[in-house]
C-alpha cells in the first residue's frame, strides 16, 4: 500500500533532509513541522472530512523520538535503492493500492509498480492519501478480504 519501488529523487532527498535536521533541531517534530508532516501523510479529502485521522497521526507525530524520525526518513529516502527491476520476477497474486490524493508517493509511481508486476491488481482510492488504511479503513479491509478470497 502506498509504496514505491523506485529510489528517491534528488528533490525529495533535499526536502526529506531538511526535514530530518529540522527534527533534530526542535527535538521531534513540532509546530512548525506538524503541519508539513500531516500534509506528507494526508490529503485534501482527510484534513477536511475526517478530524480524527488528522488528530491520530498529530498524536502520533509528536509522540515519535526524534531518532527514529530520522533513521525511518533517511530509510526510507535517502537509502532506499530503485527496485523497480525486480518487480517483474514477482510470481505471487498482488494487490496495490494507492491514494489519489497521496503527495508522498503520487497514483503514477502505484501505478507504475502495478504495472510492472506480472497480473498485479491495481486500486487507486480516489479519497485518500499516502496513509490510505487510516483515511479508509473499511474500503482497504474491503478490498483485501475480496483480494484474499480470490486468490
Amino acid at each position: 500500500m502506498n509504496g514505491t519501488a523506485s529510489a528517491a529523487p534528488a528533490r525529495q532527498q533535499a526536502e526529506y533532509a531538511v526535514l530530518v535536521a529540522a527534527v533534530r533541531l526542535l527535538r521531534g517534530i513540532r509546530p512548525p513541522l506538524t503541519r508539513s508532516v500531516v500534509k506528507a501523510f494526508l490529503g485534501p479529502t482527510s484534513l477536511r472530512t475526517r478530524p480524527e485521522v488528522v488528530a491520530r497521526v498529530l498524536d502520533l507525530a509528536r509522540r515519535n523520538d526524534p531518532r527514529s524520525v530520522a533513521h525511518a526518513v533517511t530509510s526510507v529516502v535517502s537509502r532506499r535503492p530503485d527496485q523497480r527491476g525486480l518487480l517483474a520476477s514477482i510470481s505471487t497474486p498482488v494487490l496495490v493500492i494507492g491514494g489519489r490524493e497521496d503527495a508522498t508517493y503520487p497514483p503514477g509511481e502505484v501505478e507504475e509498480m502495478a504495472a510492472a508486476i506480472p497480473g498485479a491488481e491495481l486500486v487507486v482510492i480516489e479519497d485518500a492519501a499516502h496513509l490510505v488504511a487510516a483515511e479508509v479503513p473499511d474500503t482497504v479491509n474491503k478490498l483485501l478480504d475480496e483480494f484474499l478470497s480470490r486468490t
